[in-house]
């Protein structure tokens, strides 16, 4: 919480609930990045405190929180991604689809 929020909104980490992604948006990706952690950054490696099991967990939690929209979320930062048969999302500005 004190790093992505308490609803995955971004406070000195990356805002969790968007579709922009820092270091790969991809399941396994996350799970890396969660793991070993982005030391340059500030991202702790998680990999040495919690069990794969716990870090599967917590990546699906990710995923849970996904387009939520908790207030004052944290302006998107990196590349947009979907998972694979998803729509693609818009551009950062652009009307939703169907407007």
């Amino acid at each position: 919480a004190p790093c992505h929020g308490a609803a995955g909104q971004g406070v000195i980490g990356p805002n969790l609930t968007d579709d922009r992604w820092l270091h790969g948006g991809h399941r396994t990706e996350i799970f890396q990045t969660i793991q070993g952690g982005v030391p340059e950054k500030g991202m702790p490696a998680w990999g040495a405190t919690l069990k794969p099991d716990q870090i599967v967990q917590l990546v699906a939690y990710i995923g849970s929180i996904q387009g939520s929209n908790p207030p004052n979320p944290k302006p998107p930062q990196g590349e947009p991604f979907a998972e694979p048969g998803a729509p693609p999302a818009p551009p950062t500005g652009a009307p939703p689809t169907g407007s």
